[in-house]
């Protein structure tokens, strides 16, 4: 499978990870959507063998995460017997399995919560990790930030560049201290903390949008910036995150109206 062909499966096989449910039809609708963004024309062969790729890597992925699984279980059920037998020798094999499962494990997660592109954290960790059936587990402050003007980047300069631009939004938003960053859709980032409060948050973020928008992004002799517009709140813990979202989400979108 060529490159471009490679990419492009890797792109939606990304999108339907975010999703608790995907049917065929789903999973064909983002293949094809993707395949606009990044201008791919493909034969019937072609699309097939897209396919076949992403249920391989799928799949693989289900099979080690089972694997580990049953591998645990087997270290732990062999652990009790060996506790009972004081067997030390046994004990010491089974630690060494546990070592390596947990370096496996590590990996796996990292397929599973880390977004490629900008790897931070993505919405499947900020839901299954962070929140407690969509309620927050603690008290805190959730800042929502979007790009501006990132649809123009885009079609300005092209989709690999606009990569890059989400990328270098990953890595400053993963330096603000004391806080996580998570890319959670698109051109939208959430950043959550525990130890800020909003004044002290805002403050953070502005810092942060001030210097990125001072910094000189390129596209071959083209020099070029970009900021974006955040909106922050305190939540409380069993606090309903679709609640916070969509307030800080109207926030933002003051924001952005005000800078314009």
């Amino acid at each position: 499978m060529n490159k471009k062909l490679q990419e492009l499966t890797d792109e939606t096989i990304k999108e339907i990870r975010k999703l608790e449910i995907v049917l065929p039809e789903i999973y064909q609708d983002i293949f094809y959507t993707k395949a606009k963004e990044l201008n791919v024309t493909m034969s019937e062969s072609d699309k097939e063998m897209a396919m076949i790729y992403a249920l391989k890597k799928i799949q693989n992925l289900k099979d080690e995460t089972e694997k580990s699984a049953s591998i645990l279980k087997e270290n732990v059920s062999n652990a009790k017997t060996a506790i009972a037998n004081k067997d030390n020798v046994a004990l010491n094999i089974i630690e060494n399995n546990m070592i390596d499962l947990e370096k496996k494990i590590s990996m796996l997660q990292q397929e599973l919560f880390i977004d490629e592109l900008t790897h931070l954290y993505n919405r499947r960790w900020l839901f299954e990790k962070f929140l407690n059936d969509d309620l927050f587990k603690e008290d805190g402050v959730l800042a929502f930030i979007d790009l501006n003007n990132f649809k123009y980047v885009n079609d300005t300069y092209g989709h690999i560049v606009g990569d890059k631009v989400l990328n270098v939004l990953g890595k400053v938003l993963k330096r603000i201290e004391d806080s996580i960053a998570i890319r959670f859709a698109g051109d939208e980032f959430i950043v959550v903390s525990q130890h800020h409060n909003e004044a002290e948050l805002m403050k953070l973020l502005n810092t942060v949008n001030h210097n990125l928008r001072l910094t000189n992004l390129k596209h071959g002799e083209q020099v070029f910036h970009v900021d974006f517009a955040f909106g922050v709140v305190t939540f409380s813990k069993d606090d309903i995150f679709k609640t916070i979202l969509e307030l800080s989400d109207e926030r933002m979108y003051h924001h952005k109206k005000s800078a314009k």
